[in-house]
């Protein structure tokens, strides 16, 4: 690297070499597990992995950094590795047992002992077994891989699978590997796999077991949504019908010539606990809806680069899950549209009732502009005849001013008659007095 390369270009490069396949031998038997973690659960997965690398003296980088590890137990000629890949909900484990001989009955039979002597060679490490590595195993399958002639029909193979309904194909381009399952879980809760093949390399026959390990683990990953699915599919009917009432209701009201604001006001709080019951199911699934459908899609890409091709008479993998498998799915992507459309929908009609409540709201504000505009008309007209009866008793009160001046003046003699001075000041005065009225109210106007 050279000091002007990016500091997370080595980082972003190693990705693509991340999660390396094991190399199987011809007689390989894989036993892989995968576990479900919670916090707890996720620590105490890592803690195992590196008490492993520790006791065989292989490094184990820090858990943020670290999430492949392939351990090799036992050297050849009895070669067994373990392989743990963590992934974001779960951890997968698998044990690679190299076997003596080709199965001559069902895997069951061997399983037993297989995984107590895996777990006898952890229990000589100091290590707890595989069982108890932490968390709670959601998938677990049995693969064999075995170099032998190919199987021409189901019957050939059945007595390997306690005479169970078989799904089966020939795999890869070159059609030289088999695969074969009854896709049922056994009694110890492991689903067989048997791969018979005719010289597949060490690499390609790692890259399928991958591919078969991959398909189960995130089926059932994937799977987890579809309880929920069905779980929420008699509530959201009932929200459905109520979504439906509640516009229906609102529609009516619409149409109604009276408005009344208390209507209004449940209407808002129906919807309102409605749209908070939606979020609540969103907050609490759609997580798991959005990863449904993202194991989904890796469980297609994985039987896709199977490239089955059919045996006669034999429903093959990728058959078997487009008529079972996908339905599932389909339930569960539909839930979640429908979460979605019906909160798209809450949002429409709360939108509709808050222009109504806001309709309603200028109104009625219209209304009391009015009201207020009445009643100012009323005192202004009151006030204007106030001011005209106050015209008349200023009036009054001016001229018998005068009259009382009058009075006083005629000791001095000077032959004026008090009511004759009276009669003549009251028109002047009351015009005087008008007339400051008037120009009280112009200056007023203005200011």
């Amino acid at each position: 690297m050279r000091l002007y390369d990016h500091p997370l270009r080595a980082a972003l490069h190693e990705e693509i070499h991340s999660r390396p396949p094991v190399a199987l031998w011809p007689k390989d038997r894989i036993l892989n597990q995968a576990f479900l973690l919670d916090a707890k659960d996720r620590a105490k997965q890592i803690a195992w992995i590196k008490s492993i690398c520790t006791k065989m003296n292989q490094p184990a980088e820090d858990e943020h950094v670290q999430s492949y590890r392939m351990v090799e137990l036992q050297a050849a000629p009895h070669r067994m590795i373990v392989k743990w890949e963590l992934h974001g909900e779960f951890a997968s484990i698998s044990a690679v047992v190299q076997q003596n001989s080709l199965l001559n009955a069902s895997h069951i039979t061997n399983r037993p002992q297989i995984e107590a002597q895996v777990n006898q060679v952890l229990k000589g490490l100091g290590v707890a077994p595989i069982h108890e590595s932490g968390g709670l195993r959601i998938a677990a399958i049995d693969i064999a891989f075995e170099d032998r002639e190919l199987f021409t029909d189901a019957e050939q193979v059945a007595q390997l699978f306690s005479g169970n309904t078989l799904l089966g194909s020939n795999i890869l381009s070159s059609k030289k590997a088999q695969l074969w399952t009854d896709l049922q879980i056994n009694e110890d809760g492991y689903i067989s796999y048997l791969v018979p093949h005719a010289g597949m390399g060490s690499r390609q026959a790692g890259r399928v077991a991958r591919r078969i390990t991959e398909t189960e683990t995130y089926r059932m990953a994937s799977m987890m949504a579809f309880p929920v699915a069905k779980g929420l599919s008699h509530p959201l009917r009932l929200a459905e019908a109520e979504l439906a009432n509640l516009s229906k209701e609102i529609s009516n009201a619409q149409s109604k010539e009276s408005i009344s604001p208390n209507q209004d006001g449940e209407f808002l709080q129906r919807i309102s606990i409605l749209a908070s019951k939606i979020e609540e199911w969103i907050s609490e699934h759609g997580l798991r809806f959005t990863a449904a459908e993202a194991y989904s899609q890796l469980v297609n890409k994985n039987l896709e680069e199977l490239n089955e091709t059919p045996i006669a008479g034999v429903q093959t993998l990728s058959e078997f899950m487009d008529r079972r498998f996908a339905p599932a799915m389909s339930t569960c992507s539909w839930t979640q549209r429908r979460l979605k459309e019906l909160s798209d929908r809450i949002s429409r009609t709360t939108q509709i009732l808050r222009t109504r409540i806001e309709y309603v709201n200028e109104s009625q504000t219209q209304q009391l502009l009015a009201s207020m505009d009445e009643r100012a008309q009323l005192q202004l007209r009151l006030q204007e005849t106030v001011e005209g009866l106050s015209v008349l008793v200023l009036t009054y009160y001016a001229v018998s001013l005068i009259i009382y001046t009058a009075k006083g003046a005629n000791v001095f003699h000077l032959g004026l008659s008090p009511e004759l001075i009276g009669a003549i000041c009251t028109p002047v005065i009351a015009f005087g007095i008008y007339r400051i009225n008037q120009i009280r109210k112009k200056r007023f106007k203005k200011a």
